[in-house]
């Protein structure tokens, strides 16, 4: 009778995980934005945990520098299966910037071609896209961003205050920047620069595309934001077939206005302006690892955006594997991280 009491629970907690790998479901949203140069389609990846509690938490998630929406998809399968996290979250929804992944490339921008977009650009979107989102009552609590995505979050953050608004004033209360590249006026010391004039394509004459960045898959493994700072690449390096969802080109001027070679620096946010008063929680996470964003430099920016020298909600990861691209690599580890803030 014990015998068969083991083999039922064994089969009824596979069941269970059987029930929670699948439940989510997915469906693109496609809709016009207003750049500088003129206008552009974005989409959105609806991600929905059909097992989440009806009132869990929304999640607009921003990648970074040639990525797409799809880069979550990792971390968002781990998210939903969590017994722990799985029920609060309700969705995830994914945005491709303009260009990236499932946004098709604007073609028809009177201001200039896609090679000419800027980090501004992407501000303008992101907000948006929350705004759209409202108005279809899928507007987000959290907003998570990676890299230059957790910059953008940074700039909306500042250019909302400049206007006596907030992101907690758009609903948000939450923001999670993953290796986030610092905003102008905090530091960030830039490793050396690695030659990318072979990945550099188009014509700078082009009226339509113009210049981008682009990294075929079978040369994006190889990148040190898949490296320790040893220079050795971690484990669980997505497949070719992965590289070419996870990778997209970037304007030329986005990649230079990044890295400071563009007239134009990269957006600020001034100091305290993820402050309690402010209305936005904010949880930072930074890699050991990270050839691209020092951790030292996000143990400076924290701080720096919460005007408080409480470290509450800031979390470092300290492993081997703790690279650039770990919501990718090691998406156990990035959650893992995650359940020690407060749930979402």
């Amino acid at each position: 009778m014990k015998k068969f009491r083991k083999i039922f629970i064994a089969v009824a907690l596979v069941s269970c995980f059987l029930v929670s790998s699948v439940s989510a479901s997915t469906t693109d949203i496609t809709f016009p934005v207003e750049l500088r140069a003129g206008y552009a389609d974005v989409t959105v990846t609806i991600h929905e945990n059909t097992n989440a509690w009806r009132s869990g938490t929304t999640i607009l998630a921003v990648h970074g520098l040639t990525g797409t929406a799809a880069t979550w998809n990792p971390l968002i399968k781990e998210m939903f299966a969590s017994r722990l996290w799985g029920k609060r979250i309700k969705r995830v929804i994914a945005l491709d910037l303009p260009g990236h992944g499932k946004s098709p490339m604007p073609l028809s921008l009177a201001g200039g071609p896609f090679g000419n977009l800027l980090i501004d650009d992407n501000i303008s979107v992101i907000f948006q896209t929350i705004l759209y989102l409202q108005s279809q009552d899928l507007g987000p609590r959290v907003i998570m961003g990676h890299s230059m995505g957790g910059l953008a979050i940074q700039g909306l953050q500042e250019s909302l205050l400049a206007q006596d608004l907030s992101l907690a004033k758009l609903g948000i209360y939450r923001a999670v920047l993953m290796a986030p590249v610092p905003a102008e006026g905090a530091e960030w010391n830039q490793g050396p620069a690695a030659d990318l004039t072979p990945f550099i394509f188009g014509d700078p004459q082009d009226t339509v595309v113009g210049q981008y960045l682009y990294i075929p898959p079978q040369y994006a493994g190889l990148g040190s934001d898949f490296m320790n700072l040893d220079g050795i690449t971690v484990p669980n390096v997505p497949t070719l077939e992965e590289f070419a969802i996870y990778g997209a080109p970037e304007p030329i001027y986005t990649l230079l206005q990044l890295v400071g070679q563009f007239p134009l620096p990269r957006p600020a946010a001034r100091e305290g302006a993820f402050s309690i008063c402010k209305g936005t929680l904010l949880n930072l996470i930074s890699y050991s690892q990270d050839n691209l964003v020092p951790q030292a430099d996000l143990d400076a920016l924290y701080p720096y955006l919460t005007g408080s020298n409480c470290r509450m909600f800031y979390r470092s990861i300290d492993t081997d594997d703790a690279c650039h691209n770990m919501q990718i690599t090691n998406p156990k580890r990035v959650l893992k991280t995650l359940m020690t803030l407060p749930r979402f």
